[in-house]
Order: C-alpha cells, then structure tokens, then sequence
C-alpha cells in the first residue's frame, strides 16, 4: 500500500503516532497481565517503527517499506 501525505498531514500524523507511543508505554508499564503486555508491545513496536519511517520520510529521504 502507498499513501501520499502533505508535509503538514505528515507532520500531523507524526504527532499523532508519538502521542499514541506515549500512551502505549504507560499501558505497558501498568499492564498485570504477561500476555496483554506482550500484546502492547508489539502494537508500540509497530507503530514506533512506522514513526521512524516517517521521520525518515519528512528528513527528506525515500521510505519504502
């Protein structure tokens, strides 16, 4: 899949996905259950990965990935 954002709808997404990453790792940290928290993991590992790639993106440099 390829989506063209905006530099500013880049930039919003940007934002969004980092206050989402900050709200996972308190989840986390409060998580009491093994498996719910391996589960958040994940999700926070995904989503960190796709905030690097647009941080990448918005430096200027091609993601394609």
């Amino acid at each position: 899949m390829l989506l063209e954002l905006s530099a500013v709808e880049a930039r919003e997404l940007k934002q969004a996905l980092e206050s989402a990453l900050r709200v996972l790792l308190d989840e986390i940290a409060h998580a009491d259950q093994r498996a719910y928290r391996d589960m958040l993991r994940e999700r926070y590992d995904r989503m960190d990965q796709l905030n690097r790639r647009l941080e990448m993106s918005l430096e200027g440099n091609q993601v394609y990935a």
